[in-house]
């Protein structure tokens, strides 16, 4: 399996636990950094932690396609999980 898809599951499941501390603490939605952008800098970070990796040819490089779904679908899942539970 490609590093690529292990990074998007790996970002969606961020989604889903974000949205879970979010349910738990709704103070963390009012912080100083907006909890709709915990997966872009979860993905920053594993990107960064990833680099290494790649560079020495170990793993595949991920793709920007790949990075699009993840942080765009672990923001949906967190925007639909806490919507889902306000309503």
């Amino acid at each position: 399996m490609r590093a690529g898809r292990w990074f998007v599951a790996g970002l969606w499941a961020f989604g889903l636990a974000s949205a879970l501390v979010v349910l738990a603490l709704p103070v963390l939605q009012t912080s100083v950094i907006p909890s709709l952008a915990w997966p872009l800098i979860a993905a920053l970070l594993a990107d960064l932690a990833l680099r290494p990796a790649i560079a020495a040819g170990r793993i595949e490089p991920i793709t920007m396609n790949e990075r699009a779904l993840a942080v765009i679908g672990a923001a949906l899942i967190h925007t639909i999980v806490v919507g889902l539970a306000a309503s």
